[in-house]
C-alpha cells in the first residue's frame, strides 16, 4: 500500500528543489498538480504541472476529477484524484507538493498521510530566494511574501516541520522521516 507525503510551504521554501531530489528514490514518485497559472520558462506540462485554463480547472472541479484545489496569488492548482487512488494501490511514498489551503484538504480525507511543512531559515532568505527565481517580480513578490506569513500560521497543523537552511541536510532530514536513510 502507497503513503502520501505532503511537502508544503511558502513559496521559495525550496519545495520544488527538495522533491525533485527526494524522487531519485525508486520508492518516491511525485504528484503533478493541475494549475491554471502560465508555464515558467523551464517548465513543460506533464512534468513540473498540467497547465490549463481557467474553464478547464473549473470542469475538474465540477466533474469531481481533484482531491484538492485552492487558489493561491491568483492562480487555482490542485491534485487530480486519480493518480492519488493509483499511487495507493502501489508500494512507495507519493509526494505532493502542495500549498497550506490543499494540504489541509489532503491532512481531512486522507489522515494517515504524512505532512510536512518546509521552513525558511528566515523571512529575508525567503524573500533573497523569490527575487533570485526571476520570475517574480514587484508586486507578485510583496504577495507572495504576505502569503508565506499566512501560510506560517499554519506550520503546526503538519506532522514534522523542517527548516531548509542546508539542501543537503534539509533531504536527508526528510529521508530520515519517511525511513529511507
Amino acid at each position: 500500500m502507497g503513503k502520501l507525503v505532503i511537502i508544503s510551504g511558502p513559496s521559495g521554501s525550496g519545495k520544488t528543489t527538495v522533491c525533485k531530489l527526494l524522487e531519485k528514490d525508486p520508492h518516491v514518485k511525485k504528484s503533478i498538480s493541475v494549475t491554471t497559472r502560465l508555464p515558467r520558462y523551464n517548465e513543460k506540462t506533464g512534468e513540473a504541472y498540467h497547465f490549463v485554463s481557467t474553464r478547464e480547472f473549473e470542469e475538474m472541479i465540477r466533474s469531481g476529477e481533484l482531491a484538492e484545489y485552492a487558489e493561491y496569488c491568483g492562480y487555482f492548482y490542485g491534485t487530480p484524484v486519480k493518480a492519488l487512488k493509483e499511487a495507493l494501490m502501489k508500494e512507495g511514498f507519493f509526494l505532493l507538493e502542495i500549498e497550506v489551503q490543499g494540504a489541509l484538504q489532503i491532512m481531512e480525507k486522507f489522515p494517515e498521510t504524512i505532512s510536512i511543512f518546509l521552513l525558511p531559515p528566515d523571512k529575508k532568505t525567503l524573500g533573497r530566494r523569490l527575487a533570485q527565481r526571476k520570475t517574480n517580480k514587484g508586486q507578485d513578490l510583496e504577495l507572495r511574501l504576505k502569503v508565506a506569513d499566512k501560510e506560517l500560521e499554519y506550520k503546526d497543523r503538519y506532522n514534522h516541520c523542517v527548516v531548509n537552511d542546508d539542501l543537503a541536510v534539509t533531504v536527508s532530514t526528510i529521508r530520515k522521516i519517511l525511513n529511507l536513510a
